[in-house]
């Protein structure tokens, strides 16, 4: 990938200490941070040293091992909300995911039914990496919420959110030519944060259509803005529009934590004005994410709930 198409993607540093609201690393940062999620709905966020490579390597050579265990062991992950549970995509693609991430009972559970004799390691790294993007998730959604002027709502929209945390295994290809392992799409969350391990499989499309491999490294992660997002933001954010390709012979794994809001997402009155006219209705977010309406569509929460 070209400096030149890699510099499309924002790149944000989150590992100062110094980052606090009100300081002028924190107003320079939320500069940075709303206009890339308005021009290209996604961003790289370098986190410094807070997870270990020692870490990084343990929880993804460990969910190597979680996507070995049997068939019917990963199936017993259900759920009865959308994309918590167990998925397989014909023989190509298998995800599975935690409910309630940053809580600790929660990720203990999902350990137990996968390794009936406890596994700490995984456990307890897989809550520390919820932690730590859930924590990042807060401070660019409060940066947003500031930057337009509706920060009086931002506590409520955190009360209101559930962290999911899923791992993602792509089968090997056996072919030179790169395979798409994934398909265009975006998420239906309000956010995501995604990190892969080595293997460069992530593409986001830029704003002129420009496919950019994201190189993968044990101290950033990509943050995009969801479906959910764009319509809260009245269409001031852009949904950020991604892939897995798959190339070579070597197994990919990904890791991600996605937001999701218990209950009707609104768009603030501030944010509707004669330049920025209503574009969607009220919306249960659930209801959204379990619905098959506008999935194939350009933009498919505006056929779900755009203004018409």
């Amino acid at each position: 990938m070209g400096r030149q198409a890699l510099s499309k993607i924002p790149v944000i540093d989150f590992s100062s200490e110094d980052l606090k609201p009100g300081t002028s690393s924190w107003l320079s940062t939320r500069k940075a941070v709303c206009h890339a999620l308005e021009e290209q709905g996604c961003f790289i966020a370098e986190i410094g040293n807070r997870i270990s490579l020692e870490l990084h390597n343990k929880i993804f050579g460990i969910i190597g091992e979680l996507f070995e265990l049997p068939t019917e062991t990963k199936m017993q992950n259900t759920h009865d909300k959308p994309y918590r549970g167990y998925i397989s995509v014909g023989s190509a693609h298998e995800s599975m995911g935690i409910d309630k991430a940053t809580c600790l009972e929660e990720g203990q559970k999902f350990t137990n039914l996968m390794w009936p004799n406890g596994n700490d390691h995984f456990c307890e790294g897989a809550n520390l990496y919820a932690k730590i993007m859930a924590e990042l998730d807060q401070t660019v959604t409060r940066m947003v919420f500031e930057n337009y002027g509706v920060e009086k709502y931002y506590d409520s929209n955190i009360a209101s959110t559930g962290y999911v945390i899923r791992f993602g295994k792509y089968k090997e290809y056996q072919n030179y030519d790169p395979k798409m392992g994934f398909p265009t799409h975006t998420d239906k969350s309000f956010t995501s944060i995604v990190q892969q391990h080595h293997v460069n499989a992530f593409e986001v499309e830029a704003r002129d259509g420009e496919w950019i491999g994201l190189d993968p490294t044990p101290s950033s992660f990509l943050y995009m803005a969801g479906d959910a997002f764009q319509a809260w933001s009245n269409d001031r954010l852009r949904p950020c529009k991604h892939r897995v390709m798959m190339n070579g012979n070597k197994t990919i794994h990904l890791l991600g934590l996605f937001t999701f809001n218990e209950g009707t997402i609104h768009v603030p009155e501030e944010l509707v004005d004669d330049e920025h006219p209503l574009q969607y209705k009220p919306f249960d977010h659930i209801d959204y994410v379990r619905s098959e309406e506008g999935q194939g569509a350009e933009n498919p929460i505006k056929v779900y709930c755009g203004v018409n």
